[in-house]
C-alpha cells in the first residue's frame, strides 16, 4: 500500500518486496485505483468559496481531450473529454469525464462543485459565457483569451496555468505502462484523489479505505 500511494514503479516494488509475479503488483495498483473510484462516487467535492480573510478563492476550469493521436498520426482512436476544476493554493480538484463539453454540461459541473463567492477563471470558450448567472449570480467570472495572452497583462491573477495539471495527468497515464481504456476512469480518479490529498497522503489513503468499507 505504501509503495502504491507514493507511486513507486511496479518493477521496483517487486525488487523491494521480493515479488516474482508481475500480475500481483499490477493488480494491486488497479485495486488502489478502483478504491479511489469508490471514494469519488461517495464524495461531493466542493471547491473555492471565501478564504479566512473573506477574500474570494480562485478556481480554474478547463477541458481537455485524452487519447488523441500524436501529430494526427497513427491509428485513429476515440478519446475522452474531461472537464477539470482546480482550487488555487490547495490543489484540490474535480475531474469529470463528459460526453459533451457544451454549456449545460459545464454549468452543471460548476454549479455542483463550486462554492458561492468563488472567482472562476476560464478561457474564452463560449460554453462559459453564463457563469455569472449560475446559482442566482453567486460567482465572479474572469476570462483569459489564450489567443492573445496566457496571463492577463493588467491582473496577473487572471490565468489558467494551475489547471495545467492536465499535463501531469497525461504524463502519469503514459508512465503507467499497461493502462487500459476500460480502466481510464479509475486512473483518473486515483490522480484526482492524490492531487486532493497531498498532505499525509498515506494516512489519508488509510482513511479512504476505512470510509469505503465502513470501518
Amino acid at each position: 500500500m505504501y509503495h502504491r500511494v507514493y507511486e513507486v514503479k511496479c518493477k521496483h516494488v517487486m525488487l523491494f518486496e521480493s515479488l516474482t509475479s508481475w500480475d500481483t503488483s499490477v493488480n494491486y495498483n488497479n485495486y488502489f485505483s478502483q478504491e479511489c473510484c469508490q471514494w469519488l462516487l461517495t464524495t461531493h467535492q466542493l471547491l473555492g468559496g471565501l478564504d479566512a480573510n473573506g477574500q474570494s478563492v480562485f478556481v480554474e476550469v478547463d477541458e481537455t481531450y485524452f487519447f488523441h493521436r500524436k501529430y494526427h498520426r497513427g491509428q485513429r482512436r476515440v478519446g475522452k473529454w474531461v472537464v477539470g476544476l482546480v482550487e488555487r493554493g490547495s490543489g484540490r480538484c474535480w475531474m469529470e469525464i463528459v460526453a459533451h463539453r457544451d454549456a449545460p454540461t459545464l454549468e452543471r459541473i460548476i454549479a455542483n462543485h463550486v462554492l458561492p463567492g468563488t472567482t472562476i477563471v476560464t478561457d474564452a470558450w463560449r460554453g462559459y459565457q453564463n457563469v455569472t448567472q449560475l446559482n442566482n449570480g453567486v460567482y465572479k467570472h474572469a476570462v483569459i483569451v489564450h489567443a492573445h495572452e496566457f496571463v492577463d497583462s493588467v491582473d496577473p491573477d487572471i490565468h489558467t496555468e494551475t489547471i495545467e495539471m492536465w499535463m501531469q495527468a497525461k504524463r502519469k497515464l503514459r508512465y503507467q505502462s499497461g493502462t487500459t481504456r476500460g480502466m481510464f476512469a479509475s486512473y483518473l480518479a486515483a490522480f484526482q484523489w492524490r492531487n486532493s490529498h497531498k498532505q499525509n497522503v498515506f494516512g489519508c489513503s488509510l482513511l479512504m479505505l476505512c470510509a469505503n468499507y465502513n470501518i
